[in-house]
């Protein structure tokens, strides 16, 4: 599944309400929205339609359990230009799938980053816990479905799981 390309001109809150016009149009419920990044911004999905987002932008991927607190989904819209932290999270892995623009990733299993990788639209992306990475904006808007999965859904990652290396922000 992809979504329709996104032109680069567009201003970052008409990126977000196309997007989650979108997602609504698919029959998705977004519960949370951060549009404040300065990176771009996140959607965030009802759990209870973790099942429907696997299958509409991660079918090739079995997720083992059956509860629903165990994932998070979320969509990332990432500006053109513009990167996340060097980091990394010890409560979760992550699958990424760019479904629509352009996106890099830089990964690494050590501090040391890596060089960047562009991504490919429907291209699976698995990050493992405590493995490096960086999502890094090309010349238009990156469009990247995500899924969490949480490796204690007793007590679940959030946004305070993510261990900054390097930020270009100045966020710790």
């Amino acid at each position: 599944m992809t979504f329709p390309f996104f032109p680069e001109a567009k201003e970052k809150a008409i990126i977000f309400e196309e997007v989650k016009a979108t997602l609504i149009d698919l029959g998705f419920n977004c519960i949370d929205e951060d549009c404040n990044r300065p990176w771009g911004g996140f959607l965030v999905m009802d759990p209870n339609q973790i099942e429907a987002f696997r299958k509409k932008f991660f079918s090739e991927v079995e997720l083992h359990n059956n509860h629903t607190d165990a994932y998070n989904a979320k969509i990332m819209l990432l500006a053109p230009g513009e990167k996340h932290s060097w980091q990394y999270h010890h409560r979760r892995s992550e699958l990424w799938k760019l479904v629509a623009g352009e996106a890099a990733i830089s990964r690494s299993f050590t501090d040391q980053e890596n060089p960047a990788t562009d991504m490919k639209v429907g291209e699976l992306i698995h990050l493992a816990q405590g493995e490096r990475h960086r999502l890094i904006g090309k010349q238009s808007w990156g469009i990247v479905a995500e899924i969490w999965i949480h490796t204690d859904p007793t007590n679940p990652s959030d946004e305070s799981d993510i261990i900054r290396i390097q930020d270009d922000y100045q966020r710790k």
